[in-house]
């Protein structure tokens, strides 16, 4: 197991890399079925879908929180 110190936290390689690969086989495994089952446009349509979604739903969601809590801080201070 490798770990590298940056401040006070510490990185873990060998869980990252577990990780990741654990996602590409389902990832891939997805696609395979659903390229089986609905089609090849079907099957890139939603895993570029999920890979997208992914990599946009923190900010999305962050953004969504902090909007609900100003309006909520809003709300209360009236």
């Amino acid at each position: 197991m490798i770990t590298r110190r940056r401040g006070p936290q510490v990185y873990d390689d060998d869980g990252q890399a577990l990780a990741v690969t654990i996602g590409l086989l389902l990832l891939i495994g997805s696609v395979l079925l659903i390229q089986g089952w609905l089609g090849t446009w079907w099957a890139f349509g939603l895993a570029a879908g999920a890979v997208v979604g992914g990599y946009y739903a923190p900010g999305i969601t962050r953004r969504i929180a902090v909007r609900w809590a100003v309006r909520e801080l809003i709300r209360r201070s009236r």
